[in-house]
């Protein structure tokens, strides 16, 4: 039986989803260590994680982060990536090839959203809880420029107290507290696989206090959201930026 812990807990949003220029410059990023001992179901989950990006022209940025499939043309990605933007809206795969989106579900309370994205044909993944042990984070990393698969731990399952995306509200989340050697920048919205190939959550962020600590938005509290938008297509407000 999973045993939850009540614990309030400091995100640090702003360096999950990443301001990058207007016209970043490409870099291409090494293979992850141990990329070629991964498990076949992990790697087979690539095709499913895209790059999210748009611009936000009201905050001057250009954004980006990670989302993936969890039923087909739908992708799920954390509302603090997509909050604000109103251009440009799309999410590319990791062959390079993008495509346009909108937003049909946005909760920033939760932090999470749903994209919509009609010529998408990546097969989806599946969404199911999962007890502490090994994961992967299958993500865009900030200074990358192909999708990188990151091996983690879920250590433990909290009932934490923290803000809104937009610092305003105190909001009580199930959350995955994980330990990594790098909790790297870009990571919001990355799928959390753990071994069989399921999503057991998605990362939020990392931790203010502990460079090697992040947290993920566990399956369960975001399980209702997507499947209310799973066949939405009219456009919702990205409402404005994050900090």
């Amino acid at each position: 039986m999973t045993r939850w812990l009540c614990l309030p807990i400091l995100l640090v949003l702003g360096g999950c989803s990443i301001t990058i220029p207007s016209s970043p410059p490409p870099i291409r990023a090494s293979a992850p260590a141990g990329a070629a001992t991964l498990p076949p179901e992990i790697v087979s989950k690539k095709q499913s994680v895209v790059r999210v990006s748009g611009r936000a022209p009201a905050c001057f940025k250009r954004i980006e982060g990670t989302g993936f499939v969890y039923v087909p043309q739908r992708v799920v990605t954390a509302a603090h990536v997509v909050a604000g933007i109103t251009r440009s809206l799309s999410v590319t795969t990791d062959d390079g090839e993008a495509f346009p989106a909108r937003v049909v579900a946005f909760d920033p309370s939760v932090d999470v959203a749903v994209l919509y994205v009609p010529d998408l044909s990546a097969p989806p993944l599946i969404i199911a809880d999962a007890p502490p042990g090994n994961a992967y984070a299958l993500a865009y990393p900030k200074g990358t420029g192909r999708e990188v698969v990151q091996q983690m731990k879920i250590e433990r399952h909290i009932l934490a107290s923290s803000l809104d995306i937009y610092e305003k509200r105190k909001v009580d989340r199930n959350i995955l507290e994980l330990s990594s050697a790098d909790i790297a920048p870009g990571l919001s919205g990355a799928p959390l696989v753990v071994p069989g190939g399921k999503v057991a959550g998605m990362f939020l962020a990392g931790s203010r206090d502990a460079p090697n600590r992040g947290y993920a938005l566990a399956a369960e509290e975001f399980k209702t959201i997507v499947i209310d938008a799973w066949d939405a297509t009219r456009p919702v407000s990205t409402q404005r930026c994050s900090k």
